[in-house]
């Protein structure tokens, strides 16, 4: 697991991330796939432009599969929150043209 840090607002920085993947290596880990949940369920935490942009920039220069489970995009109940899809980012964000990404959404 990795720290989240509350001054953050629970967001993941690129550092944490760098931390882990060498840490996982170091240990003789491969590691293959990274998924998140976004908007967060039960928390309600909803990752915003520059964190998806660190998650799959991050993703793609390490070849790393990103599964990204928005089965709760339409529960954003802060008002100053957007749902923005993982997908939407990877299109735009120069440097994840080779991410390889599985986007999760539910009509249930």
């Amino acid at each position: 697991g990795y720290e989240l840090d509350e001054s953050l607002g629970w967001a993941v920085t690129k550092s944490e991330l760098e931390k882990q993947l060498r840490q996982a290596r170091e240990n003789g880990l491969t590691v293959k796939a990274m998924a998140i949940i976004n908007p967060g369920n039960p928390t309600g935490q909803v990752m915003d432009r520059d964190v998806l942009e660190i998650i799959c920039r991050f993703c793609s220069d390490n070849q790393i599969v990103l599964l990204a489970d928005e089965v709760y995009q339409r529960n954003v109940y802060a008002p100053n929150k957007t749902f923005i899809s993982a997908r939407k980012i990877a299109f735009e964000t120069p440097g994840c043209e080779n991410l390889q990404l599985v986007s999760f959404h539910s009509t249930s």
